[in-house]
């Protein structure tokens, strides 16, 4: 099996940013957790913001904060941490019309380049650090002295610094004291994408709707079903990341060990995994992009039409009223 190269904090030099600033351009979670990681770093940090208001709050969190195209002009690297669908008509509009050669321009994301929203001149590097975690977490375990890992890529290595570059800023927010693992924009848009699409997200909380749902159908209350099905998710995804899904089934007890083996095929099968592989060729032709794009454009009244019927689900109300009697 091909592993990645790995990187770790003394792989990475922080000293490649003498002397130059790192405009973030977006201030919400992850732009907060990576400009105070930077600023913590002692980098040299200024926001780029599209409003009045936005740039306000940042002033109010300590922060230079400029509108986008002057943020753009005065940085030596322009980190890209608003929202994937409007990186297209940010570019566009302010951050190409005051790119000038040798700039670095950084993403937190492939997609908008691999499917080629944006589209670099070739006098930049263009490179990517994109954490595994959000912005709440990222800065929490920055702030205890820890870090959360991160995939590097490198797209486009104009100045021949590209990954120096790439690694001081994953250093600077705190990445290289976990670990950080080289991709390609390419590997990390398609694999993020379905992994969000038919595992992380959207896989997970139509099985844990529909099991909920049978349940329920099946003559038990719905607080006992939310209380099987979802409370105890946190405990078991806990495991599987500290001990990996083997380590996982060695410390549940043989009743939920033996049943997970016995019904196996039975709910993910063939005919599953044939939807997994439309959903991923979907994603590699660029369907999904356009889509949600055309959406984005006309409206997002898809996106709205969606976002509402996933939160009329019964399993979203019960949620509240479960959550609300537990004790943290």
């Amino acid at each position: 099996m091909a592993q990645p190269r790995v990187y770790y904090e003394r792989d990475a030099d922080l000293t490649c940013f003498n002397g130059k600033t790192v405009a973030v351009i977006g201030f919400g979670s992850q732009g907060q957790a990576q400009a105070m990681n930077l600023r913590d770093s002692g980098i040299d940090v200024i926001l780029g913001l599209p409003s009045s208001h936005s740039r306000r709050k940042a002033r109010q969190a300590g922060f230079k904060a400029y509108s986008t195209a002057r943020a753009t002009a005065m940085g030596d690297i322009i980190s890209f941490l608003f929202p994937d669908q409007k990186h297209q008509e940010v570019f566009e509009t302010d951050i190409a019309p005051n790119l000038s050669s040798g700039k670095t321009l950084m993403f937190a994301h492939g997609l908008s380049v691999h499917f080629k929203l944006v589209q670099p001149p070739g006098s930049n590097d263009v490179v990517m650090i994109a954490p595994h975690a959000p912005g709440t977490l990222m800065r929490k375990r920055f702030v205890e002295g820890k870090g959360v890992a991160c995939f590097l890529a490198v797209y486009s290595d104009y100045t021949g610094q590209a990954r120096s570059t790439a690694l001081a800023y994953a250093k600077a927010i705190g990445c290289t004291r976990s670990a950080v693992f080289e991709t390609t924009f390419e590997d990390e848009a398609i694999g993020d994408i379905f992994g969000e699409q038919a595992a992380l997200c959207g896989g997970l909380s139509e099985l844990l709707e529909s099991a909920f749902e049978t349940l329920v159908l099946g003559g038990l209350s719905p607080w006992n079903a939310y209380l099987e099905c979802v409370q105890q998710l946190d405990l078991i995804a806990e495991l599987i990341k500290k001990d990996g899904i083997s380590g996982m089934f060695d410390r549940i007890s043989r009743a939920a060990e033996y049943g997970s083996y016995s019904i196996k095929g039975r709910i993910v099968n063939d005919r599953s995994r044939r939807a997994m592989l439309s959903i991923l060729d979907d994603i590699k032709r660029g369907k999904f992009v356009k889509k949600m794009m055309k959406d984005y454009y006309g409206g997002s009244s898809d996106y709205h039409r969606k976002k509402k019927k996933q939160s009329e689900h019964p399993i979203n109300q019960v949620g509240v009223a479960v959550r609300s009697k537990i004790l943290d």
